[in-house]
């Protein structure tokens, strides 16, 4: 892969850009992102699970900059929001709102109703109280509202203990056995259609 940084002359380059003279014109601090090297990267990914027809969203968490998510956002690529400034930041870098999921604990009445009017691609469900939540809105709006459902496996996967979401002490999630019934009680709502499941099992795994 592409190195984007490299040393001419005793310079510190991005690509072809001088830092140094950047440095002088911006002012210090600043970040400097190669949008080759984003654009390589992205693209040998998507080749890669292309055949699967997995689809790829950037976690806007990862990096808010408005050039980065327009950038990934042209190439093809979804955005994984967990907030409503995120979403309305992903939507004004021109991401298709079909192509955007909504994850993230304790979304709130208005960030929900935002979602649905926007008509995304996808909420992901964390709790019984946000399903319910989203069946009544969704008899609100008269829309269709696609969710995923947030599943607690009971997995210890070796992070840090605080930092851990996917053990059945965790707070996180809804337990797998409950999970069918909500599940089934999306699938005969008028205007949920569940469409799959998601899970976060802990951060820092080693």
């Amino acid at each position: 892969l592409l190195n984007a940084f490299s040393y001419r002359d005793g310079l510190l380059h991005a690509d072809d850009v001088d830092l140094a003279t950047l440095a002088r014109e911006v002012g210090t601090p600043f970040y400097c992102y190669s949008a080759t090297a984003l654009e390589e990267r992205y693209l040998r990914l998507a080749e890669i699970t292309a055949p699967s027809g997995t689809g790829i969203a950037f976690a806007v968490k990862a990096n808010s900059n408005l050039a980065v998510i327009a950038l990934l956002g042209r190439l093809g690529a979804g955005a994984d929001v967990v907030s409503e400034g995120e979403l309305r930041r992903a939507l004004a870098a021109g991401v298709p709102a079909d192509r955007i999921l909504f994850s993230g604990v304790g979304k709130s009445v208005g960030e929900l109703s935002f979602a649905i009017e926007q008509g995304i691609h996808q909420i992901n469900v964390e709790s019984e109280t946000e399903f319910d939540r989203i069946l009544e809105l969704a008899d609100q709006a008269r829309t269709t509202v696609r969710i995923a459902l947030r599943i607690n496996p009971d997995v210890s996967a070796g992070g840090h203990d605080k930092i851990s979401t996917g053990r059945k002490t965790d707070k996180f999630g809804i337990e797998a056995d409950h999970a069918i019934e909500l599940y089934q009680r999306a699938s005969d709502h008028a205007y949920v259609e569940p469409v799959g499941l998601a899970m976060h099992i802990g951060s820092q795994i080693q």
